[in-house]
């Protein structure tokens, strides 16, 4: 199929660019906003907070599942594919109703079908990296510039617009995504029959790798949910809650398209450890901040330790996958991170999306 695009569309490099700067772009046109069109439209915080606890829920309990017949069935493009077109539709049909019982099946929906993206998604692209030995952050980097650009402007648009045409243009906008993703190369080994976690728990390292995940998860969700007041306790304003939003996003870039040249030179386990080093530096200076100008560094930090970070986290796990199980892998390590703990942790806002989120939505609620 690949030999029938353009010249320009054959290389991995590119195509894996432009999924995630689709995908993660498309994300950035609802996903900061959803909740806050949830709040004016008089859904109650117990409502919303159902609703924000599905996602993580879904990653935790049927995204494993879903990738795990994908690797089965060889199917881990075209799952993917129609699990982008489903969440399309799903987020059109949320714009359709102010009514809580109508919103609630609708919004598990989105949850079961989104939930596999992520994971299914990297394991795709990862392997990718491995088997054309290419750079996994140089394609990730995109899809972090494709978030924050699209999240801050869809901001100001959403402000002077109504969140109405939200639900179209990110459903319009994930139809491309979808054709993007039937070109990404499948991998061609079907994954062997039995437990599909048993693979996985027999290897120290991947053990190692999910509670490494669930640890990273779990702070950067508390840490993210309680920024926007932090800032705002130390007199930045709408502004500088938009700037935490844009730096932290941004700061994210660098990291990961270098992440391949530290691993080089450290080799990808330290490096995994020098981006967690700098995850609880981020840490430390948000809680010494005396300033919303000291907070910003901080933020440039915490983006930092969180692209490298994942981007080191995603590559070991496609290098130690088994055979067939590129899509499962990485299922388990995001139910482990952005699934479970979330959910111990029990906040309405608990994913690295989610605290994005909240600062915008901070942001655009002071500006009115």
């Amino acid at each position: 199929v690949h030999t029938r695009l353009p010249s320009w569309l054959r290389s991995p490099v590119l195509r894996g660019a432009l999924y995630y700067f689709g995908y993660w772009g498309v994300v950035g046109f609802y996903v900061p906003f959803l909740f806050v069109h949830f709040k004016e439209i008089g859904l109650s915080g117990t409502q919303i907070g159902m609703f924000a606890t599905m996602l993580p829920l879904l990653m935790l309990t049927s995204a494993p599942y879903i990738a795990s017949l994908a690797d089965r069935w060889q199917a881990r493009v075209r799952i993917l594919s129609v699990c982008i077109v489903l969440t399309g539709i799903s987020i059109l049909l949320l714009g359709t109703s102010d009514n809580y019982l109508i919103l609630a099946p609708l919004m598990l929906f989105m949850s079961v079908v989104r939930s596999p993206i992520a994971g299914i998604g990297d394991g795709i692209i990862a392997k990718m990296a491995v088997q054309h030995n290419i750079d996994f952050g140089s394609m990730r980097m995109w899809g972090s510039l494709g978030f924050a650009s699209i999240a801050i402007t869809s901001g100001y648009i959403w402000q002077h617009t109504g969140y109405a045409p939200m639900f179209v243009a990110a459903c319009i906008g994930f139809l491309p995504v979808a054709l993007i993703a039937l070109f990404l190369d499948e991998e061609q080994v079907a994954a062997r029959l039995g437990p599909t976690w048993g693979p996985l728990l027999n290897d120290p390292a991947m053990r190692t790798i999910l509670i490494a995940a669930f640890l990273m998860a779990g702070s950067l969700s508390m840490s993210g949910t309680f920024e926007g007041i932090l800032m705002s306790s130390l007199g930045g304003g709408g502004l500088y809650i938009g700037l935490l939003l844009g730096v932290t996003g941004m700061s994210e870039i660098p990291m990961m398209r270098n992440a391949p040249r530290l691993s080089k030179w450290l080799g990808a386990e330290r490096t995994l450890m020098v981006g967690c080093g700098i995850l609880a530096c981020a840490h430390m200076a948000y809680a010494l901040a005396w300033s919303p100008n000291i907070l910003l560094a901080a933020a440039i930090l915490r983006g930092s330790g969180f692209g490298l970070s994942f981007v080191m986290m995603v590559s070991i796990v496609a290098a130690r996958s088994p055979p067939g199980l590129a899509a499962s892998s990485q299922a388990a390590v995001s139910a482990a991170g952005w699934g479970l703990a979330p959910l111990v942790r029990s906040e309405e806002h608990t994913s690295e999306l989610q605290s994005r989120q909240y600062l915008v939505c901070r942001l655009l609620l002071e500006k009115k």
